[in-house]
């Protein structure tokens, strides 16, 4: 078990785009928050089974290995299932001017029962946070911010890869030209690729490739190598907080003022918004 915890930040929370509000895991029982809570909640069920009712919602049930994402302010109340063993729940609820933003990928702001996850993995990532946040070390407040947002990714990754897995139908055959296809987007994003020669490349017509590509990854060949770029801007924005708009662009193979525009419509601001933020 891993006692409640306060995360005790408060000089930073102007500081920080994300930090750690308060951490901890226990034997839950019921508890009732009409109004909702004050940060976001991200919940993982170690053993036992317990119920999530979302205030003129639905109800939501937690089984061992699975994760729940609660938003800021959603009215509900949950307990444990007393058919089942004791109900241990590991929590940890984050804030700050980035937590809107990570969480509308997360779960697009709605309460989100996540099943299939790599649960050891995530409750490791737990654990270390908690003892970052226990040793309340010097700088500690840096380090638990950089390990929230790497649960927080590894959570969405493990999402994404889910969500792409399931547009491909499991009755189908691999299609090596198709995976022959993504290979060459993902070594050369940052070129300029035209669909006339991807199509060239796996040996099919512009039109057979384009509507095969929409089948099964279900976004057109020029958006999903926009999706990437986008996904690869942010990777650079965080990792190399000096890097100037201009120099990402030059990184993603795009003008400066056509990958202003894209981000702007990705993620709702300009790249300077973001980077202020």
């Amino acid at each position: 078990m891993m006692p409640f915890l306060v995360a005790e930040f408060a000089m930073f929370e102007n500081i920080l785009p994300l930090y750690v509000y308060c951490i901890g895991s226990h034997e839950q029982k019921h508890l009732l928050r009409p109004d909702g809570y004050p940060a976001h909640q991200l919940f993982l069920c170690r053993s036992g089974k317990g119920i999530f009712r979302i205030i003129g919602g639905r109800d939501l049930v937690m089984t061992p290995g699975t994760l729940l994402i609660l938003p800021a302010g959603v009215p509900h109340d949950y307990f444990p299932d007393q058919s089942e063993d004791d109900w241990e729940l590991g929590f940890v609820a984050f804030s700050g001017s980035a937590a809107d933003s990570i969480l509308e990928h997360l779960a697009n702001h709605k309460p989100t029962l996540l099943k299939k996850t790599q649960f050891h993995e995530h409750w490791n990532k737990l654990e270390s946070l908690w003892q970052l946040i226990n040793l309340n070390r010097e700088n500690g407040f840096w380090e638990s911010s950089r390990s929230m947002y790497d649960m927080l990714l590894s959570v969405l990754e493990e999402q994404t890869n889910q969500e792409v897995k399931q547009r491909i139908s499991p009755v189908r055959q691999p299609n090596t030209a198709l995976q022959e296809a993504i290979r060459i987007i993902h070594d050369h994003y940052n070129e300029r690729l035209h669909l006339s020669n991807l199509a060239r490349a796996v040996g099919y017509s512009v039109q057979h490739f384009h509507r095969l590509f929409v089948g099964i990854y279900g976004a057109s060949p020029m958006l999903y190598i926009q999706q990437i770029r986008m996904r690869r801007s942010l990777q650079l924005f965080h990792e190399n907080p000096n890097m100037t708009v201009e120099q990402v662009a030059q990184q993603l193979g795009m003008e400066t003022s056509y990958f202003i525009r894209i981000f702007k419509r990705t993620y709702g601001q300009t790249p300077k918004q973001f980077l202020k933020n």
